[in-house]
């Protein structure tokens, strides 16, 4: 394994509270609640190969699934907030945003039983229209937020925010960035999501071996929908299907890769570091 400590995080929600295309009541139910068995898939294999993680619970599913959350945190992985409904943060008012996530924050410690300092907004979603939330969630109490995308995509982003972990400007709060491979002005996602799906895994670990090679940490993140082949199929057109279902019998594969190349924690652990490589 490398030397360098790695971040692992996992945004714990159902498949259908994705942001990009909406899905009626009907096909909700139709796709069911899978978000149990899919977490608890995704702690098997970190606890196989002794890795750790981050987990950003959203708000409705620690609600739905105290379990879920106990079971984190008595594993030992870190528990973060990822919202309390999954919706974009710019469509919200400032007040309206803190409401919902100071109701998300109180549900999630008294579950958990402990202070959670990290956030990230659904789909990227703090964005040059809605920095205004890193303020908000330093005077919650946050200390390092998740949700800035350094680069454009569908429905949130910030291409020339700094791509590595990083104080804001904004607030007294750490950013932590999904990673993305710097190649001159262009910025390319391939830590999470749709791009770790589509890409092949020798590019992916190219990436974060180019990262450490630098003494910077990447930062991957996954959805527990996204380790699930058997996830019911609905009649999309092809957009969605390709978002949704798009090579999900090859991310465990992927991942058991990581798990077996690369160091792995939490970002709590990895920011007891951060003075090393964090830019002011």
């Amino acid at each position: 394994m490398d030397i360098v400590k790695n971040i692992l995080t996992v945004d714990v929600e159902e498949c259908f509270h994705r942001n990009d295309f909406p899905l009626s009541r009907q096909q909700r139910d139709f796709l069911g609640s899978r978000v149990m068995e899919q977490t608890e898939r995704v702690v098997s294999l970190l606890k196989a190969y002794g890795q750790s993680g981050t987990f950003f619970v959203l708000g409705e599913v620690a609600e739905l699934y105290p379990q879920l959350v106990k079971g984190l945190a008595r594993e030992g992985f870190e528990v973060a907030l990822h919202g309390y409904h999954h919706r974009l943060v710019y469509e919200q008012k400032e007040e309206e945003f803190r409401h919902e996530l100071q109701k998300a924050k109180v549900l999630l410690e008294r579950i958990a039983e402990e202070e959670i300092i990290g956030f990230r907004a659904p789909s990227w979603s703090i964005t040059e229209r809605s920095l205004w939330a890193l303020k908000i969630l330093a005077d919650m109490g946050f200390r390092y937020d998740s949700s800035i995308l350094p680069a454009k995509a569908y429905l949130g982003g910030i291409p020339g925010s700094y791509p590595w972990i990083h104080k804001r400007e904004e607030a007294e709060i750490i950013e932590v960035p999904p990673s993305v491979m710097v190649i001159g002005k262009l910025r390319l996602p391939f830590s999470g999501g749709l791009y770790f799906r589509t890409l092949p895994y020798n590019f992916i670990k190219f990436c974060i071996k180019k990262m450490n090679k630098k003494g910077f940490p990447s930062v991957v993140y996954l959805h527990p929908w996204e380790l699930d082949p058997e996830l019911p199929r609905l009649g999309l057109d092809w957009r969605g299907r390709f978002a949704l279902y798009h090579n999900l019998g090859k991310v465990q594969a992927k991942v058991e890769r990581l798990l077996g190349e690369f160091s792995f924690g939490p970002v709590c652990e990895v920011l007891a570091d951060a003075d090393s490589f964090c830019r002011s």
